[in-house]
């Protein structure tokens, strides 16, 4: 569910902070990216810079300055920012530990403590990280990374004078592992990256890399015997290298025993790697035997090497297939060879620690860095939330214009349609508030518990009200009963002038159930609007 998500809706690469991977060797730089598309992750740019000779020297920078212009030249070209890169083998130092659980609290710190016993490098100019393999009930077994804290400045300066951010610092070895061996593949498996100048030799079990050296021979080393057996060019010597086959087909016939001497002393050692693996007990258990060997780099496209290792070693040997944990072949082929994809098994690998959960990942950049880069993770994350509140605030805002001014329209014609109204009906409101005091003071003495056969009559009322000559407003009606014999109104109002005052008392004479109707003589000392109070007694 969450890959097919991920697949379909996959987050912004602003957000993401998708990367390109570095493979920078003595030779050259590859980079490469991996992009997530609905059909799977896809190769997105690739390619090669030749370095100079002189400027990297087994995985340590002789010249800044010109790696630096490499690199802001790559970036400016390929609009590079976050990289993601493989240190050397060579300057990297791969072990692992078994600690008490007892400092499970402070793992870095215990582990510190140690480091001098495994690497040639004391504490204070070790720059590491660990990962934790498996735990008993009382041990944390670890995998630990280190390398010198001046490699990893070095490479940082030039970095950061090239205008790249890196997300992280890994092991070669671990980079090609995660690319070539199979998500599934639990045995041990050899891994043989057959370089240019080296070849580096590890060994992973269940994903994570135990075991790493480097050995000094290459495809480098095989032309240049060529070259000095037939005395030719360099360049003359890897072409007949490249057309070379081991397995006695060659028109070339003399070249057989020039290349085998090369290819002998690589079997050789890989068997000595072989055999520690295999009679080697870590402090945690007895190791599994390797289950196969896998063959990469871009030297491992010599034909017939992988069958020549197997048949002498006695143990299966397969060229690497790069795109097994990136995309199935059958349904989509990169643009990318596959006899090339050997050279970019590392970029390849690391590209996908971007597609990948981070547990595996052994990454020895500064903790500081870690943190910056965390940093910009949430000042990204904040600017994106705050752009999609915008923008939904805009879209809501012209949403809504349309019934504001709707309802603001509506609510003018109906404020000035009740004026009209009101203006040419001016009793109305009156006649409506005297019904209503009429009838919540009626309701007042039902609650009080009267009987309601002593109330005065319908009739008595609708003449206090209704019958009233314009000019009469009621504001209010008191009804009471002193007792059976005596029931009296007290009717408070407005009278427009005393004319009309006269003629509301006089109707209300006139009024057979009326005995008695008094107004102050006070209430006519107004000519006009006149307050008054009436008393009325019923017969």
């Amino acid at each position: 569910m969450n890959k097919s998500y991920s697949r379909y809706f996959p987050t912004p690469s602003y957000l993401a902070m998708t990367s390109c991977a570095l493979d920078i060797s003595d030779q050259s730089i590859k980079y490469g990216e991996l992009i997530s598309t609905p059909h799977g992750l896809r190769l997105g740019r690739y390619g090669q810079e030749k370095i100079p000779q002189g400027v990297v020297v087994s995985g340590k920078i002789e010249d800044e300055q010109k790696l630096v212009q490499i690199l802001r030249d790559l970036s400016a070209r390929e609009h590079l920012h976050f990289v993601r890169v493989s240190l050397p083998e060579e300057q990297m130092y791969l072990f692992t530990l078994s600690l008490p659980k007892a400092t499970s609290g402070d793992l870095r710190e215990t582990i510190l403590l140690q480091l001098e016993e495994h690497i040639p490098l004391s504490a204070i100019e070790t720059t590491f990280d660990f990962n934790i393999i498996s735990e008993t009930n009382t041990n944390f077994f670890v995998e630990v990374l280190a390398v010198s804290t001046l490699i990893i400045e070095s490479y940082l300066s030039i970095f950061k004078k090239a205008g790249l951010a890196p997300l992280s610092f890994e092991l070669e070895a671990q980079a090609i592992a995660r690319a070539v061996i199979p998500h599934d593949e639990m045995r041990p498996v050899m891994v043989v990256d057959f370089g240019e100048t080296r070849t580096g030799v590890s060994i992973a079990s269940g994903g994570r890399v135990l075991f790493t050296t480097t050995l000094d021979i290459g495809g480098t080393t095989l032309t240049n015997m060529i070259a000095k057996n037939f005395s030719l060019s360099f360049e003359k010597a890897e072409e007949m290298k490249r057309t070379y086959k081991l397995d006695g087909n060659s028109n070339v016939d003399e070249i057989f025993p020039v290349i085998l001497n090369g290819i002998s002393v690589l079997r050789d050692e890989l068997v000595k790697q072989y055999t520690y693996w295999k009679t080697h007990k870590d402090e945690e258990s007895e190791h599994e035997d390797i289950s196969h060997i896998i063959l990469c780099g871009g030297d491992a496209n010599l034909s017939g090497l992988s069958d020549y290792l197997q048949a002498s070693m006695k143990i299966k040997v397969e060229n690497a297939n790069a795109w097994v944990n990136i995309s199935d072949m059958n349904i989509s082929v990169p643009d990318m060879s596959f006899q090339e994809s050997f050279g970019y098994a590392t970029v390849l690998g690391l590209a996908l620690a971007d597609y990948t959960k981070a547990r595996n990942i052994i990454n020895v950049l500064p903790i500081e860095d870690k943190n910056a880069l965390k940093k910009e993770y949430w000042l990204r994350f904040g600017r994106v939330s705050f752009s999609l509140l915008a923008f939904f605030g805009v879209i809501a805002t012209l949403l809504m214009l349309p019934s504001y001014f709707f309802s603001v329209s509506k609510l003018t014609l109906a404020e000035s349609r009740l004026e009209a109204f009101n203006s040419a009906n001016p009793d109305i409101a009156t006649h409506d508030l005297n019904t209503i005091i009429n009838s919540i003071n009626s309701k007042l003495l039902l609650l009080d518990g009267k009987d309601s056969s002593l109330l005065p009559s319908d009739r008595i009322l609708s003449d206090l009200i209704e019958n009233r000559p314009n000019g009469i407003n009621i504001i209010s009606i008191l009804y009471n009963e002193k007792d059976k014999n005596i029931r009296t109104f007290e009717v408070h109002g407005v009278a427009s002038d005393r004319t009309v005052l006269r003629t509301y008392k006089s109707l209300l004479l006139s009024n057979p159930d009326i005995k008695e109707a008094d107004v102050p003589i006070s209430d006519f000392l107004e000519r006009s609007n006149i307050n008054f109070t009436m008393s009325i007694v019923l017969k």
